[in-house]
């Protein structure tokens, strides 16, 4: 099995931190947080920690060479390399990212997943004012909201372009999100197994005579309720129609290319063609329909 390393992205107020340590005591694999590392560093008086130290006193972001030698030193240790691990203030920019995923992949490791805890704004505002005894002025929040919206941006971008990505609704209770988290480390266990990207996507295009591709995302619970219905259609048709999901966190290029006006939208095609497509939750009947339609 495969090991679970999960990378988690989000604004202030999002539950990051917490759901990271929740994440990985469920998981009973390390959590591994930028800025315990930075503070053991610190204390432990290292030479990395007094170098870190001026920039982390005056609340400055870190150099990217010094948060990879933080990091470096935390993963090259047997229990992340084995075991698997849960990330959480860490990548900040660009170059951490890129500069991970190279070393880590040098390292024969596979990609991280990368969850995007993500909540209205406004949302987010009123649980930090929530959180504080200082009641700062809603103004001040939202600034620090916009700096680190800007900064995480190019993040999203990269990790979208990897099929890296996949997006949770923060707004939701702790344990709602918890259990969101939890569902992306269980094994694909359903019959309709799911399309990586869109080269995948093209490649059984051109290979398969009956296709019919969901487009789902984990966060969506429309898409749970019709989970059910596109494995059964894949345990049923299997031998004639080839059944397939695919993420539309990680793939957002496709609901331009095939114009889809919602999720879940589970596409038909035959010889490459898109014959028909349904929005929406629908009964397995409708699907099977389809299906008889498709291979008329």
């Amino acid at each position: 099995m495969r090991p679970k390393q999960l990378i988690l992205l989000g604004l202030p107020g999002a539950g990051v931190n917490a759901q990271a340590a929740a994440l990985a005591d469920q998981w009973q694999v390390p959590h591994v947080a930028m800025a315990d590392l930075v503070r053991g560093a610190i204390a432990a008086e290292t030479a990395l920690g007094l170098e870190v130290h001026p920039y982390a006193e005056a609340g400055e972001l870190i150099p990217d060479t010094l948060v990879m030698k933080l990091i470096r030193k935390r993963f090259e240790q047997p229990d992340t390399m084995l075991k698997g691990w849960v990330l959480d203030g860490f990548p900040r920019t660009l170059g951490q990212a890129q500069g991970f995923d190279e070393w880590w992949s040098a390292a024969g490791q596979p990609p991280a997943t990368v969850a995007h805890l993500k909540a209205n704004p406004e949302f987010l505002i009123l649980r930090l004012l929530n959180e504080t005894s200082e009641k700062p002025p809603i103004s001040a929040i939202r600034d620090r909201l916009e700096s680190y919206q800007r900064s995480l941006a190019p993040l999203l971008e990269y990790y979208q372009q990897q099929s890296q990505l996949v997006t949770i609704n923060a707004s939701l209770s702790f344990a709602e999100v918890t259990r969101d988290l939890v569902q992306l480390g269980q094994e694909d266990t359903g019959a309709a197994k799911l399309i990586r990207d869109e080269a995948e996507l093209d490649a059984l295009l051109a290979s398969e005579a009956r296709l019919v591709v969901d487009c789902m995302a984990s966060w969506c619970g429309s898409c749970k309720q019709v989970t059910p219905s596109i494995d059964k259609l894949a345990e049923v048709y299997g031998e004639s129609v080839t059944v397939r999901k695919i993420d539309f966190d990680s793939n957002r290029q496709i609901t331009k290319r095939f114009e889809l006006k919602g999720i879940p939208a589970v596409m038909f095609f035959k010889d490459g063609q898109r014959l028909e497509t349904l929005t929406g939750v629908k009964s397995y009947q409708e699907y099977s329909a389809a299906i008889a339609r498709l291979l008329a």
